[in-house]
């Protein structure tokens, strides 16, 4: 009976226990690295250093941020591209608009179609 219970726990037993990070303004969602220094700029205390924890720490996590998908009007199917010397999304809405503007500057309106191959 032992060696079947001892067989079970080595298949259950999880490969790698993972620890929680240290608390810190490092991976502070109120936290933003200052391009200077290492210092954090922190919304509640002001500029911190990088190891420095408030009470109000909110965890970063760089995982449920990359799957948010932010678009923009230039990966829109119906964005019709302008040649520009300096801006390389320059163009016009199909849809909404006749003003030539800055593609990535704009957010995805409601009826958004995912360009297939960004041809900019």
């Amino acid at each position: 009976m032992k060696s079947k219970t001892q067989g079970l726990k080595e298949k259950v037993k999880p490969v790698a226990i993972l620890q929680p990070e240290k608390r810190s303004c490092k991976n502070c969602m109120k936290g933003k690295l200052m391009g200077l220094t290492d210092d954090i700029l922190c919304r509640e205390k002001g500029i911190v250093s990088p190891d420095y924890c408030c009470s109000s720490h909110h965890f970063f996590n760089m995982d449920v941020f990359k799957k948010l998908d932010f678009y923009r009007c230039c990966d829109c199917e119906f964005f019709i591209f302008h040649p520009h010397e300096h801006i390389k999304t320059y163009g016009v809405c199909d849809i909404f608009s006749v003003r030539k503007c800055d593609g990535s500057a704009r957010r995805a309106c409601s009826k958004f179609v995912r360009r297939r191959e960004h041809t900019a």
